[in-house]
């Protein structure tokens, strides 16, 4: 075992138990995010050359790359006693070689299955804690301290959509679970960083109604509706005015907990 730890949902780090290596290189770390965002795969050499240099690469762009390779592995080896071969190379390009706990990512996408897996056997209330687990292993903005702006562009948007439907399903279970009063403040507060989220309204407006605040849950139909209209010129989604409609007509289908299928 290599004994590393890395972690990219937020800032990157690297630890090595307590201690935190540093790798303070701004190379060394895009390419080491770039790694890490594809471990245990090989990444192209074409795409690490584009992630480093943005299309502006070097004379002689493999050799420079390899390189950076050589002292990143310097960089590791430094905490692991030295041969620790976590990078490994082919023809093909590099990759990087790590165990489920190794990596904020993976140990993420291992909880969310487990967590869904226990949904479909009908535990919601496992379900909701694993998910809850995992959403807990987000730092903050991903990979913020790592200069790429192809990175940035190509890799990091699918990663934001990954925990924005995460967050989306953690609220529909507890929603399912009758937790309602506790969603407000957080739908709230992701309604306002993600405006044009219309899943994230929708649920805002379910949870008030839910609480018995039917007027507040028409007041956020509103402030999305006229932002949706003043910014991009367009009405909320189907299944927001639905929602609306339901809530107008005291529909008593709102107060109901959803069938399984339609979580």
């Amino acid at each position: 075992m290599h004994g590393l730890n890395f972690r990219i949902l937020g800032p990157l780090e690297v630890s090595a138990g307590t201690r935190r290596v540093p790798v303070a290189a701004g190379k060394q770390r895009t390419l080491l995010a770039t790694l890490l965002l594809s471990a245990n795969q090989t990444v192209p050499i074409e795409e690490l050359t584009d992630r480093l240099w943005c299309g502006d690469p070097p004379r002689g762009p493999r050799g420079a790359l390899h390189t950076y390779v050589t002292r990143l592995r310097q960089t590791l080896d430094r905490h692991t006693g030295g041969g620790s071969g976590l990078i490994s190379t082919s023809p093909a390009g590099y990759g990087i070689e790590l165990d489920a706990g190794g990596l904020d990512l993976i140990r993420f996408r291992t909880m969310v299955a487990e967590a869904r897996t226990a949904g479909r056997r009908g535990d919601l209330t496992a379900e909701s804690a694993g998910l809850t687990a995992a959403l807990s292993l987000w730092r903050g903005p991903v990979l913020s301290d790592v200069r790429s702006e192809s990175l940035h562009r190509d890799v990091v948007p699918s990663l934001i959509e990954e925990h924005l439907r995460t967050l989306e399903r953690r609220h529909e279970v507890d929603l399912a679970l009758g937790r309602h009063d506790r969603l407000v403040g957080e739908l709230r507060a992701l309604t306002g960083k993600h405006p044009f989220h219309e899943r994230f309204w929708g649920q805002l407006m379910v949870a008030l109604y839910r609480c018995g605040r039917p007027a507040e849950a028409l007041e956020a139909y509103g402030e999305v509706s006229a932002s949706l209209r003043r910014r991009l010129g367009v009405c909320p989604g189907p299944e927001v005015r639905d929602l609306h409609t339901a809530i107008l007509r005291d529909d008593p289908r709102l107060s109901s907990t959803p069938p399984e299928g339609e979580l």
